[in-house]
Parts: structure tokens; sequence; C-alpha cells
């Protein structure tokens, strides 16, 4: 073994490897050692030297968070660092490699062929969780390491981390900067074995650089922001505080915010030498150094000549460069960790270590609390000091004291209290629990001991303290835990006040079901041998058909309509007689109580698989076990659900194919909300906002598929992709990030749509995607006298619609009505001409009420021979009329914003008082606004006389003229045995502009093409 006083550690590297390899020798049973160091004071050279002297025995396994990292040590542990040390030639690696999942057996290989030679593996955390995924290759790593490194880079560690690591069967070493409570307990530090070094000693000692927080009034948008850090570089340069050379990162927490600054730096920095690089995952390689976007960062950043390098998240870990010395944060950070992980780019001492190196600068808002956290971060690295160069830990010890301070004896709802001896046996007589689970589908694997374990060691990485636990006495089929959570007051910015709370989690395995129910919130979904949670179909099973009542419903509405209601709830002693309403199919169950019988009141959440009966924690532990198997022979029994049930849609997981076809975005509710980069108002064509998507080359990584938006009057191409892991479809669009919301301008368009997920997606067969989730709507549109003969039904066709040549011509004077080929004029003179025209009988009254206040295009009244008022509002496009919803989205969204005009008990008309009287205007065309009939203030009159008439009718048209809508290529959509994604988007447009209309007596009518 290489003798260590042959290399020239300092005297805190040798330190640490000394402390480790005392944890090495003693070798604390599936415990791990931590070295607690800040980044950039010789970790790498602890790892090193201490890799080098384990590979002697067997193997290494050398883990942390990124590629370029791994790559970056493997170089380190080659050559560069014993080359920087002048190490001897027997201290290099001869033998590394690269641990993927697709490599696993290559790696056992390389192993065996060192023949008993050093060899050092690296693998990314993300690499091993992987392959820790997949049994037969973990299985093949089995006692093939005889050490873990683990480099976790402040990230916040995951518990699959530490299981991956752990399950190796081999000492492990947690390198850590900020070695925070959760990093101890999800490895499971010995806190005897840890080595530390304070940040302000590093500094101290000139290790690293030491740190200073400068605020400023930065700007919010891009422009203005890229101009006050600029000018304060220059201002740091000029006064000496920095070396030309020097770089500042610029900090955002988006794609859409890093495009947004490359564009203004690049702009600022034109003619100067300091450049601009701009990284982020989604960017291809696009402009010449000095004005760049990459995709990743480069491996010789260092050598680079830009100054100014623009991130999201790329530039937090393995950049290794002294000349990055400032920091300016246009977005700032959601948790220390983060801050800490950030800074630790610039503290790289640029050398001879030993003396002080000038410190780092970090420019910030005053509002960004920026300041306030990096001094918590420094009071956190002081405690650690007190403590002896641990990390402070909530532990047993630690709620013993709590509990303690509880009186022995007191008065307390109605009768004396003894404090509770939460580890006596007799605790279980005690304990009370609501009747209510999650139910889950297990595997046939799946064994209750392995699962009270998983469940044990996730309420400690959940920082809840256990206190008791296993089977209850009854029935070993059910299991308890007792356990103690402490949680901090929201009431509090800064300050620690943490409440203890005693929580309860129980279960039951009952013939391949799991009932699962914790107070505090545990998530389960992912520990071992549980398939998934109990599906919509299954769990409708507990309120059968034959229930005595269905009492209270909550849904949500799959049509993403503009003025569509999102949700309702229904409450009656029969919801299944009172809450019957028009698209009911397009709504999806989410809540439902019921009483299967006359004295169980029973509620069912379909979203989240949760049965509960009854109210409160009212069932001894014996009691909810045999409530859940009682439940369990109700599933077994499989009786029909609720016929209420097959009226709406049933939430589906992910099909297989989950390729979009058409797209509705909602983008009414975006107006007048964003604004350009010169402050303008984005205006949408929200026609556009119903588009076909197309399989297209050429777009960002990953992104196959593109649609097309109209706003401020260009196209805009909008890239989209399926998500598998995030569960949720991406959007991706350059032109969407110039474009920021008024109140806030760092929030861009694209963020804001990526965030809220404001769309429906009509997918192959009957699935939609809207709300964020996948949902089965079986239309069956080609039935007789189904969904789509309703639809069809709202159809006339009007012949000579589709060779009208614009909405309403280009008048530039006085006329007496529009030109003959325009839609304004067609309506006109079948509206007013002798006898009954295309849309039917004439009105006695007729307005144009286009422009300014209107309500519709054209106001019509009949009061003799059948009184009636009806709302027109025409709508015309260029183009071939085909059977798909492009097009009609803005004219029903005008349609459906309008209807309160036309209830019976509805407030006057908008406008004034003789708007009629005068002549509509426009592009210097004028026409009488008065086609037909009295005065406006008659007019007026006559309106409301009829409205309120309960015995009129009361009607809404749509005209649509052009190349918007034929009606036999809907019948021809209809009718087909698949129909396409944008037959199916018209239906759903059209139904909910047929439901708000039908919900206050309104008919509708939309007129189109042959």
């Amino acid at each position: 073994m290489p003798d260590l006083d042959d290399l020239a550690l300092w005297n805190h590297q040798r330190a640490a490897v000394d402390e480790c390899e005392r944890y090495f020798a003693q070798a604390p049973q599936g415990r791990s050692a931590l070295v607690h160091y800040p980044t950039g004071a010789g970790k790498t050279g602890i790892m090193a030297a201490l890799a080098r002297r384990r590979a002697t025995t067997a193997p290494v396994l050398v883990v942390c968070p990124s590629a370029a990292l791994v790559a970056q040590l493997e170089g380190q542990f080659r050559a560069g660092f014993w080359e920087k040390i002048g190490a001897a030639e027997e201290w290099h690696f001869r033998h590394t490699g690269l641990l993927v999942i697709s490599k696993v057996d290559k790696v056992v290989e390389l192993i065996g062929d060192a023949q008993g030679e050093e060899v050092a593996i690296f693998a990314t955390i993300q690499a091993l969780q992987q392959i820790h995924a997949d049994e037969l290759a973990y299985a093949k790593l089995a006692g093939l390491f005889g050490t873990v490194f683990f480099d976790e880079g402040h990230r916040e560690p995951a518990p699959q981390w530490a299981r991956a690591a752990r399950g190796l069967g081999a000492p492990t070493i947690l390198f850590s900067a900020t070695p925070y409570r959760n990093d101890l307990k999800v490895f499971g530090v010995d806190q005897d074995f840890t080595s530390f070094l304070s940040f302000e000693a590093a500094a101290g000692q000139g290790l690293i650089r030491p740190v200073v927080t400068e605020e400023m009034a930065l700007p919010q948008d891009a422009t203005g922001f890229a101009a006050a850090v600029i000018a304060r570089r220059d201002e740091l340069l000029a006064a000496g505080r920095i070396l030309p050379n020097h770089k500042m990162i610029i900090r955002a927490d988006q794609e859409s915010e890093v495009s947004a600054l490359f564009f203004a730096f690049s702009q600022l920095l034109a003619g100067r030498g300091d450049g601009v690089l701009a990284i982020h995952d989604t960017f291809d390689t696009e402009g010449p150094p000095g004005a760049q976007k990459l995709g990743k960062v480069p491996a010789n950043l260092s050598e680079r000549a830009e100054r100014f390098l623009i991130h999201q998240h790329m530039l937090t870990e393995g950049i290794d460069d002294p000349a990055c010395t400032m920091l300016a944060l246009y977005a700032p950070f959601r948790n220390e960790r983060q801050l800490v992980q950030q800074v630790g780019r610039l503290t790289r001492h640029p050398g001879p270590l030993g003396q002080a190196a000038p410190p780092a600068l970090v420019i910030t808002r005053p509002s960004d609390g920026v300041v306030s956290m990096w001094n918590r971060f420094l009071a956190y690295d002081q405690a650690c000091v007190a403590n002896g160069g641990r990390p402070p830990l909530r532990d047993q010890a630690f709620v013993d004291r709590v509990l303690e301070a509880l009186p022995d004896l007191d008065y307390v709802d109605g009768q004396f209290r003894r404090r509770a001896d939460l580890a006596n046996d007799g605790i279980q007589a005690e304990i009370r629990v609501p009747l209510s689970a999650v139910i889950f589908e297990t595997t046939p694997a799946f064994d209750l001991d392995a699962f009270e374990a998983a469940i044990s060691a996730q309420l400690s990485e959940e920082d809840r303290i256990e206190q008791a636990s296993g089977p209850i006495k009854q029935d070993p089929t059910c299991r308890f835990h007792l356990s103690i959570s402490l949680t901090q007051s929201p009431l509090l910015a800064e300050s620690l006040f943490q409440t203890a709370s005693l929580e309860i989690t129980a279960y039951a395995h009952r013939n391949g079901r799991l009932f699962f129910y914790d107070s505090g919130g545990l998530w389960a979904d992912e520990l071992a041998e549980i398939r998934g949670r109990l599906g919509p179909r299954r769990l409708g099973a507990l309120l059968p058909a034959s229930s005595k009542a269905l009492t209270a419903v909550t849904l949500r509405n799959t049509d993403l309509g503009p003025l569509a209601l999102r949700g309702r709830s229904f409450q009656a002693p029969s919801v299944t007689r009172a809450g019957v309403f028009v698209g009911e199919h397009t709504n999806v169950v989410t809540r439902a109580t019921g009483r299967p019988t006359d004295t169980v009141r029973r509620t069912l959440g379909f979203t989240s698989a949760r049965v509960r009966q009854g109210e409160g924690p009212q069932a001894t532990l014996p009691e909810f076990s045999a409530w859940c198997t009682d439940v369990s022979a109700e599933l077994d029994a499989n009786p029909a659900p609720s016929q209420l049930f097959e009226r709406f849609a049933n939430s589906v997981d992910p099909p297989a194919d989950t390729t979009p076809h058409n797209i509705l975005v909602d983008l009414d509710a975006y107006k007048n909300v964003f604004r350009t980069e010169d402050n303008r108002i984005v205006s949408f064509d929200l026609d556009s906002a119903c588009a076909d998507i197309a399989l297209v080359a050429g777009g960002p990584a990953g992104f196959l598929h593109r649609f097309e938006l109209i706003v401020d009057g260009n196209p805009v191409h909008v890239w989209i992709r399926w998500d598998s892991k995030k569960q949720k479809y991406w959007l991706s669009s350059r032109e969407l990030t110039q474009f920021h919301d008024r109140s806030n301008p760092k929030v861009t368009l694209l963020h804001r749509l990526n965030r809220q997920q404001p769309f429906r997606i009509i997918l192959e067969g009957a699935t939609v995607f809207a709300y964020g989730r996948f949902y089965s709507i079986d239309l069956q549109l080609g039935q007789a006298n189904g969904a789509g003969a309703l639809v069809l039904g709202l159809l006339h066709a009007i012949p000579g619609l589709q060779a009208i040549t614009s909405e309403k011509g280009n008048l530039s004077a006085a006329a007496a009505t529009w030109p003959p080929l325009s839609l304004f004029g067609k309506i006109d003179e079948e509206l007013r001409a002798p006898g009954p025209g295309a849309f039917g009988r004439v009105f006695e009254a007729l307005v144009c009420d286009d422009l300014g206040t209107e309500v519709a295009d054209f106001i019509g009244v009949d009061e003799a021979g059948g009184s009636r008022v009806v709302f027109i509002a025409a709508k015309w496009k260029a183009g071939v009329p085909g059977g798909g919803a492009t097009g009609i989205y803005d004219v029903s969204a005008q349609a459906l914003k309008d209807l309160a005009y036309l209830k019976a008990d509805a407030q006057p008309l908008p406008g004034a008082a003789r708007k009629w009287d005068g002549d509509w205007m426009h592009t210097g065309g004028r026409v009488p606004r008065r086609r037909v009939g009295p005065n406006s203030a008659a007019f007026r009159k006559l309106f409301q006389k009829v409205r309120g008439n309960p015995a009129a009718g009361r009607e809404v048209w749509i005209v649509l003229g052009g190349g918007i809508l034929s009606r036999a290529a809907v019948v021809a959509g209809v009718n087909a045995p698949n129909p396409r994604a944008h037959t199916l988007q018209l239906f759903h447009l059209l139904l909910s502009l047929y439901a708000g209309c039908q919900s206050i007596g309104v008919d509708l009518k939309v007129f189109c093409a042959p």
C-alpha cells in the first residue's frame, strides 16, 4: 500500500484521510463516514488518496452528480491530481472505467482483466439509480467494490441514492460541503467518523476565496439587468478589484430567462471583447465563440475568453475555473443549499494556497434576501464548529427532551390525563385511527415484513422519529408505526420554532391489496412491490349500483373552453336524479359520497384511490383491520359501480402512444397579461389557439412535434414533447420567451404555459390530456343519435358561404350595405330580403352591433309571428372549409361571453342609448347600423320586452364564411371509424358552447358551408 507520507498533502487533507482510515479500521456495520469540507478545499485530493490506498485490496466506486464531474474526477485519478502534487507514478490509477446500465458487464470484465491491480470505477448518481432499479444488473455489482465514495455536490439527497449506495455492501464515505440533517439520516452517517473544516477556517487559511455580497437595485427586465451588471463589472475592473480575465456567472431560473439574457448581453457587448456564453440543456449550438449558446458545459471552459456566463443550473457543479469570481443573480434561489452550491463555483483559490485571496463577489437585489441566506449559512457553519465539527441532528434524545417538558398529569378535554409512554406495549390499545385508506395493488412478491422495514426507513428519511411499531396483537397482517414529527411553524420567516405532533401509520394486506393510512401524508407509491393505486373502475365498486343513494359528487371538466366551468360539485339526497347537465361525458368524477347501505356512509377519492368511512379517528387498530377485510371482500365481489359514473369520463394512465395530434391552448386567460420586450401588450389570435400538431424535424433536442400560434399577427412555432418522468407535456419556443408578465417581468409566456399546462391535447383514440392528466372520453361520434348527431344537429349548411371573400369588405366611403361577397353583406341581404332567406324568416327589427361595446355583430328581434331575440356572430377566414375547430375558437368565446345579455332577467344591452341611430364606421367605410325596424330607443324597448317573455325564443347564431367549416367535412369526420383529432376538438368546442347556451335556455345554430 502506498505510503501517505510520500504525498504532499495539506494538513487538513491529511487529517481527513486519517479520520476516514480510522473509520475503515473500525467499519461500523451499515454506517457511513462524512467529509464535511467547503467547495475548493481539496476534497478531490482526499478522495484520490483514500481511493488509491483502498484500491490495493478491492476496486473503488466513485459516485457524483454529473457526467462532467465524472469525467473531471476520472482525469484527476488517472494523472491530474498526482501530477499537480508531484506524486510518484505508483499513485496513478492505470485502470478506470465508467459505469452505466449498458456497461455493467464491461465494468465487471474490466475489473477481472485488471488481475488485482488498482481499479477506480466512476458513475453518476442517476446511473447508479438506474442500475439499482434493474435487479439483474444490480446483482452483478454485489461484492464487487471494497469502498464507495459518494460526492453529493450540495444536492438534496434522495432516499434512493442511499439505498443504491448502501446496497453494494461496502464502506461508504459521503463528501459534502452542506451536510444537513437529511444527508446524515439518509446515508446513515456515524458522526463519530466526521472530518470537518469550516468555511471560515478554510478562507482564513488561504485555502479558498472568501465571499462578500453586494446588494444593488437591479432591473427586472433582461436588458436593464444586463446593462447594470456589465457596468458594475467595468467599475470593478477600473478600481482594480478584479482582473481583466475574471468572469461573471449569471444565474437565471428558467430556459426562457437564459435566452432573454443572452439576447440582451449579446446586444450590449457587441463590439467589445468581453463576450457572452449561454448554456442550457435545451439549447443547440448556436453562434460563434464570444456570443454563443451551448447545450452543455464545454470541457475547455477555463480556457474560453467569454467573461459573462449565463445558465440556469449547469454551472453549479464540476466547474474548476479560478477566473470565475463574480455571481450576479437575475433570479433568486429557492433554498440556501442552492445558494451555497452556486457560490462554491467562485471560491476556487487562484494560488498559491496558504495566501489570502481577494474575495469573490455576489451581486443581488435587496428583495432577494440573499444576504440573509448567506449569513444563515455562515451561522450554520459556526454551529457545526460549536458542535465539535458535527452537523446538528434531531434524534430520539431530542424528542425525549421535548416530551419530558410535558407535565406528568393534566386535566384536558374533560378528563385527567397522564403523559403518554409511547414506547410502552400497551399504547396499542389507546391508538385511534379513522376508517380511511389509500388502496394499492401489490405484486405477488409483496412481503409485509420488508414493507414494514421500508416504512420505518422512510419515516426516518421524512424526519419522523419512530416510537413504536409492529403487528397489532390481534392480526399480524395489520401493522402500525407511531412516530413524532417536528414541523417548522409557517408563522416565522427565519427563526426556528418547531411543533411536535404524534402521527400514526397503519396498513393491512388483503388479497393482493394494501390498505394504507398515514396521518402525516407519507408517500408509499415508490416502495418495493407496490404495483400502483387502485383504478377508478375497481374503486367505484365500493359505491355499487345497489347503493341507497349517491349524495355528493365533485367533477372536473376536461373542456378547456375559455368560459367553460372548470369543475362543479353536487349535493342532493340523490345526485343521480338531481345532477343532470349537458356535456357530462367530458367531466371526470374526482370524488363521490354515498350510502352503499342504510348504515354506511362512504367517500371515494378517485384521483388518490382513497376510501373513507365515517368521520375522524374513532376506530381501534383491530377495528381498522376488520374494516380493511370487509372492504377487500366488497372489492373481491366486484359489483357494478353506480350507474351515475357511466355518465362521466374516467381518468386513465398515460397511454402507450402519447403522440399529440391537436391542441387547444387557453390563450384567452392571458389576454392583456403579457407584454413584449418594448412593453407593448401582446395580442393573441384566439382562433390559432386550436391547432393541429405535426411531426417536424429540426426542433430542439427531444422535441419532434410542432404547432403554430398567431401572436401579434405573426406565426410562432411552438415545439412540444411528452416527458414521461415529469408526466407532463413540455413546450419550447424562443419567440414565447420574449413575452413577459406585466406584473412580473421574469415570468415569460412559455414559462407560464409549461407551469400551468392550460391546454387540452387530443391523442389517437378516445384519450384527451387536460388539467395535466389523461382522460378517456368514449364519444362514439358515429353512433346514431349519439354525441356526433348532437353536433351535426347544430350545423346548418348555407350554399355560397364558402365563396365569401372577406368578413366586412373594404368599404372606404358611405354605403347602403356591405359588399356582396363579404360575410356582413351576405347576412344583411338574407335577413332583409322579402320573404324567407337562407337563414329563415327575416326580422322585424335588425341592427348591426359590431365594434365598440358589441354583444354580437347583428341583433335581431321579432315580436309578431313567433317572438324571438337572436345574437348573430360572424366569422370569416380565407381558404378551403374543413371539419375542424380551427377558426371558430374566438367567435365561440365571444358568443359565450355575451350570453349573459340573453338571460330573461338580464341587464340592458350595453352602449349609448342612441347607439344604433348612427353609422357603423370602419377604415373609412360607413353603413347605417339600423338595418330594419325602429330607432335605437324603440329597439331597446322591444328587445327587453321580447327577451323577458318566457315563451319567446332566444338564440345564438354563428355564421362562418370562407374557409372555416364545411358540414360535409364534419359529417365525414364524425362517421370515420377513428375520428381525427381536429374532429374531436371541434366536438369539444361546440359542445362547450352548446352547454353554455342551454344552461340559460338559449338555442344554438351554426351556419357554415355545405
